[in-house]
């Protein structure tokens, strides 16, 4: 996440700030058991952490394995840090995707965002001594982090020997290692290009994808542009998700009010999952800054949880969809809609590992449209701000608004949306 990437932005918000990208109208797609992450968690040690990662669902957490910190000074690699987090990520049962990147005090004393060929042996020795350490613990590397913005100053075509280089010494240091790239924030169409004909991304397990936008219209289409691009070099490997989020304090021109993140996420998550992503996660697990400090860099604004680990409404979003969605199959066909306008969107899962199957659908008009649900009596409806749940009668009135409604149910029985006269 950077400042720079919302050049792109202010001329993208003109056309999708009104209305949602639709569902895709492909195939059937699974949503994998371990769908669900978020970045930056687990780095503080507190139990209070640890016990909210595991209530609200998260599989994945992502880290950088910063160089400098690794290797302060020449020769002198310590890892007692992420000894610990490793260590403890592992007992609290979660998977980790380590990030690998960026220089070294010694090569370069201010720190900068280049690997020169000169210090690319200093940089591969890292790598591998990193790779080694934590063989068997760290479950995917990536290499490096947006290197489309200001996280790579050299040329593309340097970046691209990085990336070839680093992936042939994970792969020399642990033949099992799964390894994605490129982690590119919005969708470089020239860059993707050049990597593929430069032979760096047929090397990669997967890539990595930084859909950031305004608000979820955008995200979901710059993600319908990432797979559409890569269709195009015959890509076809899997896409993982591994930053995405919406700032809500700090100086930027896109935050959305902290109410507003559980609409957000909901409608993000059903539009990528439904996409067939591999994984997402969100950025990130809970306020770097205070709210005193909201004048400052919106990066520090982007928490799921206050400075202080306390909830916001964004988590019971999150909490829910990693709840019922995981293990369960996007339907495209489904509901069967009777008189439905298109501005009501609807995102039906069916029959998960739990059993739960799920509908999520919202208008994406002005006001509310008042529809009647042709399913069983039993299933719940779900307040994505505050996760309570309330039982729903058969052939139940609701009104649907611009915030999600959230439905589940026991079984694989399908669903039907009626508009009411």
């Amino acid at each position: 996440m950077k400042k720079t990437f919302f050049c792109g932005l202010l001329l993208s918000v003109l056309f999708y700030s009104c209305s949602s990208a639709p569902p895709p109208s492909g195939g059937q797609v699974t949503i994998p058991e371990d769908f669900f992450g978020i970045v930056h968690a687990a780095r503080s040690h507190d139990e209070k952490e640890e016990k909210l990662l595991e209530q609200m669902g998260a599989k994945w957490i992502l880290n950088t394995f910063y160089w400098h910190a690794i290797e302060p000074e020449k020769d002198r690699f310590d890892f007692s840090n992420y000894d610990l987090y490793v260590n403890e990520a592992k007992k609290h049962g979660k998977k980790i995707i380590g990030v690998l990147g960026y220089a070294s005090n010694y090569t370069f004393p201010k720190g900068d965002y280049y690997i020169s060929k000169k210090n690319m042996p200093l940089f591969l020795r890292y790598v591998e001594e990193t790779v080694r350490r934590y063989k068997g613990k760290v479950d995917v590397w990536c290499v490096w982090n947006e290197p489309n913005i200001k996280f790579w100053k050299g040329k593309d075509s340097e970046f691209f020997n990085l990336s070839k280089l680093t992936t042939e010494v994970i792969r020399k240091t642990d033949p099992d290692a799964y390894i994605i790239g490129g982690a590119f924030s919005r969708t470089p169409v020239g860059l993707i290009k050049k990597m593929q004909r430069a032979g760096a991304i047929e090397v990669l397990d997967a890539l990595a994808f930084h859909p950031y936008d305004f608000n979820p219209t955008g995200s979901i289409r710059l993600y319908d542009l990432f797979t559409k691009t890569l269709s195009k070099i015959n890509y076809s490997g899997p896409v993982w998700v591994t930053e995405v989020g919406f700032p809500v304090a700090g100086w930027s021109p896109v935050n959305v009010s902290v109410d507003k993140v559980p609409e957000y996420l909901v409608k993000t998550v059903a539009g990528m999952s439904a996409r067939g992503a591999r994984a997402l996660l969100w950025y990130q697990i809970n306020d770097e800054l205070n709210s005193v400090d909201k004048i400052i860099d919106f990066e520090g604004f982007f928490g799921l949880l206050n400075k202080d680990f306390s909830r916001r409404p964004g988590s019971w979003a999150f909490e829910l969809c990693a709840r019922f969605l995981p293990g369960s199959r996007y339907i495209p066909e489904l509901p069967r809609r009777e008189n439905i306008p298109s501005d009501i969107v609807s995102f039906c899962f069916l029959d998960g590992i739990s059993g739960n199957s799920t509908l999520i659908l919202w208008n994406d008009g002005k006001g509310a449209q008042k529809i009647e649900l042709n399913l069983q009596a039993g299933a719940l409806f779900h307040d994505i701000s505050t996760g309570q749940s309330a039982l729903l009668p058969a052939n139940a009135s609701l009104d649907v608004t611009e915030k999600p409604l959230f439905i589940t149910w026991q079984g694989p029985e399908t669903p039907s949306i009626i508009k009411k006269r």
